[in-house]
């Protein structure tokens, strides 16, 4: 049962939830099978991908606890102001919504709150939307926490301000059942059917941010930014990209897809100059206040596309793009060539695409799975890449 079938397929054991035994939840795929064939059958998808030499040798891959180990949960809310139901839409009629109050991947603390946001809802008359009819107010909701801090966002995703005034009324109740809960705020999202951040974000709370904790280093985390869901597993994927930036020593790193700058945080002792460009303007205030505090005056942000950065000469430029890839930014890199590119990627397809542009100046030093996503097919990969002595 430790090991992948002759087929190479997983085999199947009894599951860890009972929402996928339901069939109420099916975003778990994998549950069934054990965890070590799990990441064997991860190191193959990525060997075939990216058409990896089986001589090359593979870091090893980087684990994740198998419970509890999700620190963001985002759910969608149906049903009725008197009967709200939390979770996720429905299958055949996207109203009929699936209730998950209790999933055993998040953190206790989201579900501790979840499990108590009906009540709430009930109380202060938030009326969930209904996607059919296009009518009601709150879409859903999202929800970080950090462990080391104790502190925990919230944000409700609305249609419109409409309750944001009864929300308001909300916090103190809220924060008296759960103190954790420092960062509250509303975010507008108008486009109908969509569950996606909309443009505006309204702060309920005087704090807009929460202290979030990584290894030593203590970031200011604003609701709007980028954030991995596994702050365990992320921790060592920052400290692994730290350490290879450490070997290399470079003089100026761009560090593009930025965020909240976890990256060049980590890497800050290695590089005399570290810029960051980030495209979400409140990530890149939230950056540059943490930057100020922890007096890493040689370390800035910018709002701007990455596709735009400069080149800077930098040395070292790191990636860390969305699922769609880099797209144009590649012409960044293909016009500063720096000596060195780390690339964290959470799609092995926009990666193997990338890496068929980036393989014709660089040569892949090393690899490794950082499995954030247990149970899923998805995995975070970082890769070491050297510009070849003779580029074309």
């Amino acid at each position: 049962m430790q090991e992948l079938s002759q087929d190479g397929k997983l085999n199947q054991v009894s599951t860890l939830c009972h929402y996928f035994q339901s069939q109420e939840c099916k975003s778990c795929q994998w549950i069934e099978h054990p965890y070590s064939q799990q990441l064997i059958h991860k190191e193959n998808i990525l060997r075939k991908a990216l058409q990896i030499s089986p001589n090359f040798q593979l870091e090893q891959s980087v684990s994740s606890p198998v419970l509890e180990f999700r620190n963001r949960a985002k759910m969608i809310v149906t049903g009725t102001t008197y009967h709200p139901i939390i979770g996720l839409t429905g299958e055949e009629n996207l109203d009929e919504g699936r209730e998950i109050l209790q999933c055993p991947i998040h953190h206790p603390r989201l579900n501790e709150v979840i499990q108590a946001l009906p009540e709430f809802i009930q109380t202060f008359n938030l009326t969930p939307y209904q996607i059919d009819s296009r009518k009601g107010e709150l879409k859903g909701v999202i929800l970080f926490y950090s462990p080391v801090t104790d502190q925990m966002y919230l944000r409700f995703i609305l249609r419109s301000q409409e309750c944001v005034f009864r929300i308001k009324k909300l916090l103190p109740s809220l924060q008296k059942k759960f103190p954790f809960i420092t960062c509250v705020s509303a975010n507008i999202q108008p486009i109908p059917h969509a569950f996606l951040d909309g443009p505006e974000e309204i702060f309920i709370t005087e704090q807009n941010f929460i202290a979030y904790q990584l290894g030593k280093l203590v970031l200011n985390l604003a609701p709007q930014a980028f954030v991995q869901t596994n702050t365990e597993v992320a921790i060592q994927l920052y400290q692994t990209a730290a350490n290879w930036i450490k070997a290399i020593h470079p003089n100026k790193m761009l560090d593009l897809f930025c965020g909240q700058g976890a990256f060049s945080f980590f890497a800050a002792w290695s590089s005399k100059y570290i810029l960051g460009i980030e495209i979400n303007e409140e990530a890149v205030n939230t950056a540059n206040k943490t930057a100020a505090r922890l007096g890493f005056y040689h370390v800035s942000f910018q709002c701007m596309d990455a596709k735009l950065a400069p080149s800077l000469g930098a040395d070292l430029i790191l990636v860390n793009p969305p699922r769609r890839g880099l797209t144009q930014t590649l012409k960044v890199i293909e016009q500063s060539l720096p000596e060195h590119l780390i690339y964290s990627s959470c799609s092995i397809d926009t990666l193997a695409k990338d890496m068929s542009v980036l393989t014709k100046n660089y040569t892949l030093e090393k690899i490794q799975i950082f499995d954030m996503f247990p149970h899923t097919e998805h995995f975070e990969i970082l890769l070491l890449l050297k510009k070849s002595k003779v580029t074309s």
